[in-house]
Protein backbone atom coordinates (compact mmCIF):
# COMPACT_ATOMS: atom_id res chain seq x y z
CA UNK A 1 0.00 0.00 0.00
CA UNK A 2 1.40 3.48 -0.80
CA UNK A 3 2.54 5.98 1.76
CA UNK A 4 -0.30 8.42 0.37
CA UNK A 5 -3.02 6.24 1.19
CA UNK A 6 -1.79 4.80 3.99
CA UNK A 7 -2.07 8.67 5.38
CA UNK A 8 -5.42 9.25 3.75
CA UNK A 9 -6.80 5.47 5.92
CA UNK A 10 -5.59 7.23 9.01
CA UNK A 11 -6.72 10.71 8.42
CA UNK A 12 -10.53 9.09 7.60
CA UNK A 13 -9.86 6.77 11.04
CA UNK A 14 -9.04 9.86 12.91
CA UNK A 15 -11.56 12.02 11.81
CA UNK A 16 -13.98 9.49 12.21
CA UNK A 17 -13.46 9.10 15.80
CA UNK A 18 -13.14 12.57 16.78
CA UNK A 19 -16.85 13.18 14.72
CA UNK A 20 -17.82 10.47 16.78
CA UNK A 21 -16.03 11.35 19.98
CA UNK A 22 -17.48 15.07 19.83
CA UNK A 23 -21.54 13.42 19.67
CA UNK A 24 -21.12 11.00 22.51
CA UNK A 25 -19.54 14.14 24.55
CA UNK A 26 -22.67 16.23 23.43
CA UNK A 27 -25.16 13.51 24.23
CA UNK A 28 -23.82 12.76 27.54
CA UNK A 29 -25.60 15.55 30.01
CA UNK A 30 -24.00 18.40 32.08
CA UNK A 31 -25.21 19.00 35.11
CA UNK A 32 -25.55 22.75 35.69
CA UNK A 33 -27.02 23.81 39.44
CA UNK A 34 -27.13 26.96 41.30
CA UNK A 35 -24.73 29.24 38.42
CA UNK A 36 -23.92 31.23 35.83
CA UNK A 37 -25.09 30.51 32.29
CA UNK A 38 -24.46 32.32 28.92
CA UNK A 39 -23.17 31.29 25.08
CA UNK A 40 -23.72 28.37 22.97
CA UNK A 41 -24.84 25.35 24.15
CA UNK A 42 -22.99 22.42 22.60
CA UNK A 43 -23.32 19.38 25.00
CA UNK A 44 -27.17 18.29 26.71
CA UNK A 45 -27.93 20.18 29.47
CA UNK A 46 -29.80 20.18 32.72
CA UNK A 47 -30.15 23.06 34.80
CA UNK A 48 -31.51 22.82 38.32
CA UNK A 49 -31.33 24.95 41.81
CA UNK A 50 -30.93 28.82 40.42
CA UNK A 51 -29.46 29.48 37.49
CA UNK A 52 -28.40 33.62 36.53
CA UNK A 53 -28.54 33.73 33.21
CA UNK A 54 -25.92 36.58 32.51
CA UNK A 55 -25.88 36.60 28.61
CA UNK A 56 -27.15 35.27 25.62
CA UNK A 57 -28.27 31.70 25.69
CA UNK A 58 -28.00 29.37 21.53
CA UNK A 59 -28.94 26.28 22.15
CA UNK A 60 -27.54 24.19 18.82
CA UNK A 61 -29.70 21.92 16.88
CA UNK A 62 -28.25 18.46 18.32
CA UNK A 63 -28.66 19.64 22.18
CA UNK A 64 -31.08 19.41 24.64
CA UNK A 65 -31.68 21.72 27.70
CA UNK A 66 -33.72 20.16 30.14
CA UNK A 67 -34.67 22.49 32.99
CA UNK A 68 -36.16 20.65 35.98
CA UNK A 69 -38.92 21.03 38.40
CA UNK A 70 -38.62 24.21 40.83
CA UNK A 71 -35.81 25.57 38.78
CA UNK A 72 -35.30 29.21 39.13
CA UNK A 73 -34.00 30.81 35.88
CA UNK A 74 -33.40 34.82 36.54
CA UNK A 75 -32.38 36.32 33.65
CA UNK A 76 -29.78 39.63 34.15
CA UNK A 77 -32.20 42.94 33.25
CA UNK A 78 -31.04 44.90 30.57
CA UNK A 79 -27.41 43.67 30.49
CA UNK A 80 -25.81 40.58 28.20
CA UNK A 81 -22.10 40.04 28.54
CA UNK A 82 -21.90 38.43 25.01
CA UNK A 83 -24.13 39.25 22.38
CA UNK A 84 -25.16 36.47 19.93
CA UNK A 85 -28.16 37.82 17.88
CA UNK A 86 -29.89 40.84 16.23
CA UNK A 87 -27.87 41.56 13.85
CA UNK A 88 -30.92 40.75 10.86
CA UNK A 89 -32.15 43.28 8.56
CA UNK A 90 -35.62 43.95 9.48
CA UNK A 91 -37.76 45.60 6.68
CA UNK A 92 -35.43 47.42 4.82
CA UNK A 93 -33.60 48.58 8.19
CA UNK A 94 -29.81 46.83 8.97
CA UNK A 95 -29.19 45.90 12.44
CA UNK A 96 -32.88 46.87 13.46
CA UNK A 97 -33.18 44.83 16.88
CA UNK A 98 -29.53 46.72 17.73
CA UNK A 99 -31.16 50.17 17.54
CA UNK A 100 -31.48 51.93 21.59
CA UNK A 101 -34.24 54.49 22.73
CA UNK A 102 -37.63 54.99 22.13
CA UNK A 103 -39.69 54.68 18.88
CA UNK A 104 -40.68 57.70 17.84
CA UNK A 105 -41.77 57.30 13.94
CA UNK A 106 -46.19 56.60 14.04
CA UNK A 107 -45.45 53.57 12.22
CA UNK A 108 -45.39 49.66 13.34
CA UNK A 109 -42.19 48.32 12.33
CA UNK A 110 -40.72 44.61 13.32
CA UNK A 111 -42.59 44.12 16.39
CA UNK A 112 -41.93 47.75 17.80
CA UNK A 113 -44.54 50.45 17.97
CA UNK A 114 -44.70 54.20 18.71
CA UNK A 115 -43.25 55.32 21.79
CA UNK A 116 -42.00 51.59 22.68
CA UNK A 117 -38.27 51.15 23.42
CA UNK A 118 -36.49 49.43 20.84
CA UNK A 119 -35.40 45.94 21.72
CA UNK A 120 -31.61 46.72 21.86
CA UNK A 121 -30.29 43.47 21.74
CA UNK A 122 -27.10 44.60 23.04
CA UNK A 123 -28.10 44.96 26.11
CA UNK A 124 -30.79 42.74 26.22
CA UNK A 125 -30.66 38.83 26.71
CA UNK A 126 -32.57 36.21 24.21
CA UNK A 127 -32.00 32.74 24.23
CA UNK A 128 -33.11 30.86 21.48
CA UNK A 129 -33.56 27.00 21.47
CA UNK A 130 -32.65 25.45 17.93
CA UNK A 131 -32.31 22.22 19.73
CA UNK A 132 -35.28 20.88 22.00
CA UNK A 133 -36.43 22.22 25.22
CA UNK A 134 -37.61 20.22 28.19
CA UNK A 135 -38.69 22.68 30.28
CA UNK A 136 -41.90 20.93 32.29
CA UNK A 137 -42.23 21.62 36.44
CA UNK A 138 -45.39 20.31 38.48
CA UNK A 139 -48.13 22.50 39.75
CA UNK A 140 -46.42 22.00 43.02
CA UNK A 141 -42.55 23.06 41.86
CA UNK A 142 -43.05 25.20 38.89
CA UNK A 143 -39.75 26.76 36.88
CA UNK A 144 -39.80 30.44 37.32
CA UNK A 145 -38.46 32.78 34.58
CA UNK A 146 -37.93 36.26 35.91
CA UNK A 147 -35.57 38.98 35.67
CA UNK A 148 -33.17 40.16 38.28
CA UNK A 149 -34.26 43.67 38.45
CA UNK A 150 -35.53 45.41 41.71
CA UNK A 151 -37.90 47.12 39.64
CA UNK A 152 -38.87 44.51 36.52
CA UNK A 153 -40.68 46.37 33.44
CA UNK A 154 -41.96 44.18 30.14
CA UNK A 155 -38.71 44.84 28.45
CA UNK A 156 -35.91 43.55 30.91
CA UNK A 157 -34.99 40.37 28.40
CA UNK A 158 -35.73 39.89 25.06
CA UNK A 159 -36.97 37.07 23.08
CA UNK A 160 -37.47 33.13 24.03
CA UNK A 161 -37.16 31.35 21.37
CA UNK A 162 -38.44 27.48 20.86
CA UNK A 163 -37.94 24.95 17.58
CA UNK A 164 -39.23 22.07 19.30
CA UNK A 165 -39.89 21.00 22.54
CA UNK A 166 -42.26 21.56 25.64
CA UNK A 167 -42.12 24.56 28.18
CA UNK A 168 -44.92 23.30 30.80
CA UNK A 169 -45.67 24.61 34.46
CA UNK A 170 -43.92 27.69 34.48
CA UNK A 171 -43.97 31.11 35.52
CA UNK A 172 -42.65 33.51 33.03
CA UNK A 173 -42.58 37.32 33.21
CA UNK A 174 -40.52 39.94 32.35
CA UNK A 175 -39.71 39.34 28.46
CA UNK A 176 -40.32 40.69 25.65
CA UNK A 177 -41.66 37.13 22.93
CA UNK A 178 -42.26 33.87 23.46
CA UNK A 179 -41.74 32.67 19.44
CA UNK A 180 -42.48 29.19 18.20
CA UNK A 181 -41.12 27.67 15.36
CA UNK A 182 -41.78 23.87 15.21
CA UNK A 183 -43.22 21.15 17.39
CA UNK A 184 -43.87 22.93 20.45
CA UNK A 185 -46.17 22.69 23.48
CA UNK A 186 -46.56 25.45 25.47
CA UNK A 187 -48.92 24.58 28.53
CA UNK A 188 -50.27 25.29 32.01
CA UNK A 189 -47.85 28.36 32.25
CA UNK A 190 -48.26 32.13 34.21
CA UNK A 191 -47.39 34.33 31.59
CA UNK A 192 -47.67 37.85 32.47
CA UNK A 193 -45.78 41.87 32.35
CA UNK A 194 -44.90 41.14 28.33
CA UNK A 195 -43.40 43.30 25.83
CA UNK A 196 -44.95 42.35 23.03
CA UNK A 197 -46.79 39.09 21.85
CA UNK A 198 -47.01 36.34 24.82
CA UNK A 199 -46.74 33.59 22.76
CA UNK A 200 -45.78 34.57 18.87
CA UNK A 201 -47.15 31.03 17.86
CA UNK A 202 -46.06 30.91 14.13
CA UNK A 203 -45.93 27.35 13.78
CA UNK A 204 -48.91 24.25 11.80
CA UNK A 205 -47.30 22.43 14.66
CA UNK A 206 -47.76 24.54 18.52
CA UNK A 207 -49.86 23.45 21.03
CA UNK A 208 -51.51 26.27 23.75
CA UNK A 209 -52.80 24.68 26.18
CA UNK A 210 -54.41 25.41 29.59
CA UNK A 211 -51.88 28.87 29.84
CA UNK A 212 -53.01 31.88 31.80
CA UNK A 213 -51.75 34.83 30.28
CA UNK A 214 -52.28 38.52 31.02
CA UNK A 215 -50.94 42.20 30.45
CA UNK A 216 -48.67 42.25 27.36
CA UNK A 217 -47.51 45.51 25.47
CA UNK A 218 -49.32 43.98 22.46
CA UNK A 219 -51.76 40.85 22.08
CA UNK A 220 -51.45 38.25 23.78
CA UNK A 221 -51.14 35.36 21.36
CA UNK A 222 -50.30 36.04 17.69
CA UNK A 223 -49.83 34.10 14.95
CA UNK A 224 -49.36 34.99 10.97
CA UNK A 225 -50.14 32.24 8.53
CA UNK A 226 -49.95 29.46 10.51
CA UNK A 227 -52.34 27.02 12.20
CA UNK A 228 -51.70 26.15 15.65
CA UNK A 229 -53.92 24.74 18.39
CA UNK A 230 -54.79 27.45 20.90
CA UNK A 231 -57.02 25.59 23.14
CA UNK A 232 -58.40 26.17 27.20
CA UNK A 233 -56.40 29.14 28.08
CA UNK A 234 -57.61 31.63 30.56
CA UNK A 235 -56.96 34.97 28.11
CA UNK A 236 -56.65 38.55 29.99
CA UNK A 237 -56.84 41.06 31.24
CA UNK A 238 -55.25 43.12 28.16
CA UNK A 239 -57.25 46.04 28.12
CA UNK A 240 -54.85 47.86 25.27
CA UNK A 241 -54.64 45.34 22.85
CA UNK A 242 -56.35 41.91 21.67
CA UNK A 243 -55.71 38.62 23.84
CA UNK A 244 -55.85 36.74 20.14
CA UNK A 245 -54.41 38.09 16.85
CA UNK A 246 -55.38 35.99 13.48
CA UNK A 247 -53.18 36.79 10.68
CA UNK A 248 -54.18 34.21 8.14
CA UNK A 249 -53.56 30.36 8.45
CA UNK A 250 -56.43 28.00 9.78
CA UNK A 251 -55.69 27.84 14.10
CA UNK A 252 -57.94 25.84 16.45
CA UNK A 253 -59.34 28.12 18.74
CA UNK A 254 -61.53 26.13 21.44
CA UNK A 255 -62.38 26.21 24.97
CA UNK A 256 -60.59 29.96 25.96
CA UNK A 257 -62.13 32.53 28.56
CA UNK A 258 -61.07 35.67 26.83
CA UNK A 259 -61.55 37.91 29.09
CA UNK A 260 -60.91 42.30 29.64
CA UNK A 261 -59.45 42.65 26.46
CA UNK A 262 -59.11 45.37 24.26
CA UNK A 263 -60.12 43.18 21.63
CA UNK A 264 -61.04 39.46 22.31
CA UNK A 265 -59.80 38.34 18.96
CA UNK A 266 -58.56 40.46 16.10
CA UNK A 267 -58.93 39.31 12.62
CA UNK A 268 -56.33 40.87 10.68
CA UNK A 269 -57.50 38.50 7.13
CA UNK A 270 -60.27 37.34 5.90
CA UNK A 271 -60.46 33.55 7.11
CA UNK A 272 -61.07 31.22 4.15
CA UNK A 273 -63.98 29.01 5.95
CA UNK A 274 -66.74 31.30 6.04
CA UNK A 275 -67.55 29.52 9.07
CA UNK A 276 -65.04 30.04 11.05
CA UNK A 277 -66.19 33.40 12.67
CA UNK A 278 -69.17 31.71 14.40
CA UNK A 279 -67.17 28.50 15.37
CA UNK A 280 -64.78 31.25 17.42
CA UNK A 281 -67.99 32.49 19.11
CA UNK A 282 -69.11 29.29 19.67
CA UNK A 283 -66.31 27.27 21.11
CA UNK A 284 -64.98 30.37 23.31
CA UNK A 285 -66.37 32.07 26.23
CA UNK A 286 -66.35 36.17 26.38
CA UNK A 287 -66.15 38.49 28.87
CA UNK A 288 -65.71 42.22 29.22
CA UNK A 289 -64.27 43.00 26.26
CA UNK A 290 -64.10 46.41 24.06
CA UNK A 291 -65.26 44.14 20.79
CA UNK A 292 -65.21 40.02 21.39
CA UNK A 293 -64.09 40.02 17.19
CA UNK A 294 -62.59 42.78 15.15
CA UNK A 295 -62.16 43.15 11.70
CA UNK A 296 -59.10 44.69 10.08
CA UNK A 297 -59.56 43.65 6.46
Amino acid sequence: MQMKTKILIILIILITLGVGGFFLYSSIPQQVHNKDVSGILVRNQIWSGQINVIGDILVMPWVTLTILPGTTVIVSANKDTNNLFGRETCDGIKNYDMLIGIKREDTYTCGVHLNEPYRDEKNHISIAILGTLKAVGTEENRIVFRSNSQNPTMYDWNSFGIRNGILSYANLENYRVIDTAGDVEISHNNLKNIGECGICANSDKAKILFNTISYAGHELIDMHNSSPVIRQNNLGPNPDYSCITIDGGSPQVTGNIIEGCGSAISLLVSPSDPKFEDSLRKENTFLNNMNDIWYNY
